[in-house]
Formats: structure tokens, sequence, C-alpha cells
């Protein structure tokens, strides 16, 4: 029986490795090459936080592309924000989703003066200056900010794609823009019993990509090693997120894209 199983996952993992073949669509996806600054070009010990205006500023100086995420708030205005509640950065304890843009707004980031950026304001920022990777955080609207989203970016004339962990996120904007670059993010869940055996090697390994068709990869850099062959046909593969020296030599000539924080380039 044992025997069984292991046949039926290693014949669903290269069933997925098969439907995972890149699909670039005619993209020029070229821009997405190089290094990219992780939430802006932060440095928490210098009293830059993540996802602020002045980290946003050092990667548009240093021409670094950015990768960020959009939240939305209860009054349905999207911001420049990762965790799903305000605690770590607001010092305020509840969720993104049940405060207003003005309640946000009303604390800075972390130990700064800054102020959380709404989206509009975040592009109007870097103004086509850099490459954009914007990450759509899950909520319980998800339709909803892809929608918001899609409408903003519809107006925006810069470089940029979308992904999302969350492959319904990423559908949406295959059904619904699909000349906007999207791209699937993937990391090991396998060892996560929140979620059936079944989501979790679907998950882990690309396996919606028949539903979504992502552009590019964007993997956590330690579960990359299984996406590396997509490059040879020409698929895109960025890496998440490098935190020291070491990794960044390893990964300097196996990805394409290399997200970033606190790591000399």
């Amino acid at each position: 029986m044992e025997g069984l199983t292991a046949i039926i996952i290693i014949s669903i993992i290269m069933l997925i490795l098969i439907i995972s073949f890149p699909h670039r669509e005619g993209k020029d996806l070229s821009w997405m090459k190089g290094y990219c600054a992780h939430r802006g070009l932060h440095n928490k010990e210098m009293g830059v936080e993540e996802n602020s205006p002045i980290a946003f500023q050092l990667a548009i100086d240093a021409g670094l592309n950015i990768e960020m995420d959009i939240r939305i708030t209860k009054d349905e205005q999207l911001i420049v924000f990762h965790d799903g509640d305000g605690k770590r950065m607001l010092n305020i304890d509840e969720n993104i989703e049940n405060l207003t843009l003005e309640e946000v707004r009303f604390a800075t980031i972390g130990n700064s003066l800054d102020k959380v950026l709404t989206f509009r304001e975040f592009l109007d920022m870097v103004s086509g200056n850099v490459g954009l990777i914007i990450e759509i955080k899950a909520t319980s609207k998800n339709e909803r900010v892809c929608q918001l989203c899609a409408e903003i970016l519809d107006e925006y004339s810069g470089d940029f794609s979308i992904c999302s962990f969350r492959p319904e996120i990423v559908r949406w904007f295959a059904k619904n823009r699909k000349h906007f670059i999207r791209g699937q993010l993937l990391e090991n869940i396998l060892g996560d019993k929140r979620y059936s055996w079944i989501v979790r090697i679907l998950q882990t390994f690309n396996g919606f990509a028949f539903l979504v068709k992502p552009n590019f990869l964007s993997v956590e850099y330690q579960h990359a090693r299984f996406f590396r062959w997509i490059r040879m046909f020409g698929g895109i593969l960025s890496v998440w997120t490098i935190r020291d020296q070491k990794s960044m030599d390893k990964f300097r000539h196996k990805a394409d894209a290399i997200i970033f924080e606190n790591v000399k380039i």
C-alpha cells in the first residue's frame, strides 16, 4: 500500500511538472531580470522601515526593481502594506480590513515618521522609473481587491507584474486582464497540516498551473531547486527572499529575478 501511495504521489508530481511548462504568451519579461528590493530598500537599523516611502525612494534611486504588497482597508482603499494586522508595523492591534484608511494613516510605520502609502500614491511615486512585482495579499475580499488593483493599473504605464500565493487571485487576472504579467508565488507547505495532502502537493509544486497559467514563478529560494529547469525553456524564475551573502552568491546565476533585503549587491 505504501508503495502504491508513493507511485501515486510521484505520478502527480510528474504531471504537475508537465503542466508547469512556461506560459510566456509573447510578453516581454526581460525587465524582471536582476535584483529586486524586497518591500523597498529598507534597513531597520538605519531607521528605514519596510514598505515605506523612504525605502521605495532608495530603491528607485539605486535603479532597483521593487517587490511590494497591497491590502484593502475597511473603506476599500488599496494600501501598500504586508501584514494582515497593524500590530507589528503600526502598533494597532486590529486587522487591516477592519480599519479605514484614515485610521491606518493615524499611525506611523514602525519607528519612523512615515505614513502608509495608498497604491495610487505608490505608483505616482515610482512613475515607471523601475519595474514592480506587486504581491496581492489574500483577504476576505479577493475579487474586489483584484478589480480595484486592475482598474488602477489600467492607468499605469510602467513595467509591472502581479503575483499571489492564492491561485484564484492569479486566475482572476488570467481571465480579466490577460495582458498583465502574472506570476504564481510558491513555497514548501508539505508539512502544513492545515491543508489536505493533495492541496499541499499542488500548492508546493505549482499544481494549479493548469488554471492560472502563470507567466513566471516566484519561489521561496530554498524551494527553487525544483523549478530551475523552467529557465531552459525560456521561463522566468524569481526567488525570494535572499537575506545572506552566501545565498545571494549561489543564486546569482540560478535565477532571473533575485528578491533580496539587507544584502550588498
